[in-house]
C-alpha cells in the first residue's frame, strides 16, 4: 500500500509557511472589518445620544413655556368672572 503522504497530494503540497501567511492575512481582514464595524458602531452611538439630548431639550423647552402659559390663563378666568357679577 502507499504512504498516507502519497495517497492524499493535498496534504502534501501544504507549506506550513504558507498557511501561516494566509491564516495572518485573514485575520488581518477580519481586525480591518471589526474596526470599520467599531466605528460605525460609536457614530451609531452619538448620535442616539444626540437624539436624546434633543428630546429632552425639546421637553423641557415646552415645559417652560406651557408652564408660564396655563397660570397666566387661570389668572385671567377669575376676573372676568368678576367683571360678569359686578354688573
Amino acid at each position: 500500500m502507499a504512504a498516507p503522504e502519497e495517497a492524499d497530494p493535498k496534504r502534501a503540497a501544504i507549506d506550513p509557511d504558507g498557511l501561516a501567511k494566509a491564516l495572518e492575512m485573514e485575520l488581518i481582514m477580519k481586525r480591518a472589518s471589526w474596526e470599520k464595524m467599531r466605528a460605525r458602531r460609536g457614530t451609531w452611538r452619538a448620535l442616539s445620544f444626540f437624539f436624546l439630548f434633543v428630546v429632552i431639550l425639546g421637553a423641557l423647552l415646552a415645559y417652560f413655556l406651557f408652564a408660564h402659559a396655563v397660570p397666566q390663563r387661570g389668572a385671567e378666568e377669575p376676573a372676568a368672572e368678576r367683571v360678569e357679577s359686578a354688573r
